[in-house]
């Protein structure tokens, strides 16, 4: 699945695969609203026999109908936002599936961008080509990062790195992670959100080299996905992944 949607300043792509998977569980979607602000999301659905499926969906509609419905000014207003969005999540789980789904989601408005995110599907952030921030895994992986047992690197391969500490559809309350409110009038921002699918198989310098020879976001997208189609295994996990690069002055 292709989506491609071009301005004089900002482009953006969004594309999702099944890999090697019988069912793509992943769920991306590109929106704008009446004001021309621009919405990111990225869930990566987790329960087995369609129910992960149904929850990255059910987060995605919870957060786009919010973003039609609302003018966020700050991103602490994610947090309303997520607790909806656990909440239809919650309300669609049965004994026999308690779905959950990873959610990262941007927003850029009138040259500003905010983001949040809960699990371990991805937001980097670049600023005229060079990688200045990534979001936080809510995983054991990056918790034993932080307790020096392995490198940043070593989460891709990490025997743990599918165990999640948080996710929608987890708790009834949720703990997020938001941005600060992030300025993009001047130089060249780029942004990628991405599933564990899609950067366990492209490195960060992966995504710097192929974003500094990419004339849109489609380009740098389908740059990525070449070196994803070289390294995956073939049992390799649904891979999805959204971009937006935004020319300042």
């Amino acid at each position: 699945m292709f989506l491609k949607k071009n301005k004089s300043k900002l482009s953006s792509f969004m594309y999702s695969n099944p890999g090697g998977r019988q069912e793509n569980e992943d769920t991306v979607g590109i929106f704008e609203n009446e004001k021309n602000s621009l919405l990111v999301a990225v869930a990566d659905g987790l329960g087995g026999h369609g129910g992960g499926k149904a929850a990255s969906n059910a987060a995605i509609d919870s957060i786009h109908k919010d973003f039609l419905d609302e003018i966020i000014n700050n991103p602490d207003e994610f947090r309303v936002w997520f607790q909806k969005a656990n909440q239809k999540v919650l309300d669609m789980q049965t004994k026999e599936c308690e779905m959950k789904t990873t959610l990262v989601t941007l927003v850029i408005d009138n040259e500003m961008a905010m983001w949040a995110h809960v699990g371990d599907s991805r937001l980097y952030h670049f600023i005229n080509g060079k990688l200045e921030f990534r979001t936080f895994d809510h995983s054991v992986s990056q918790m034993a990062v932080l307790r020096g047992e392995i490198s940043e690197d070593e989460i891709r391969g990490h025997v743990d790195r599918n165990k999640l500490l948080k996710a929608l559809g987890r708790d009834e309350r949720i703990d997020i992670e938001v941005s600060s409110l992030e300025d993009i009038t001047f130089d060249e921002h780029a942004f990628l959100l991405c599933t564990d699918g899609f950067w366990e198989y492209v490195t960060e310098a992966d995504m710097q080299k192929t974003l500094k020879h990419a004339s849109s976001a489609e380009d740098w997208i389908k740059r990525m996905i070449k070196i994803l189609n070289r390294n995956a295994k073939e049992d390799n996990d649904n891979n999805s992944a959204a971009a937006v690069i935004y020319r300042g002055e």
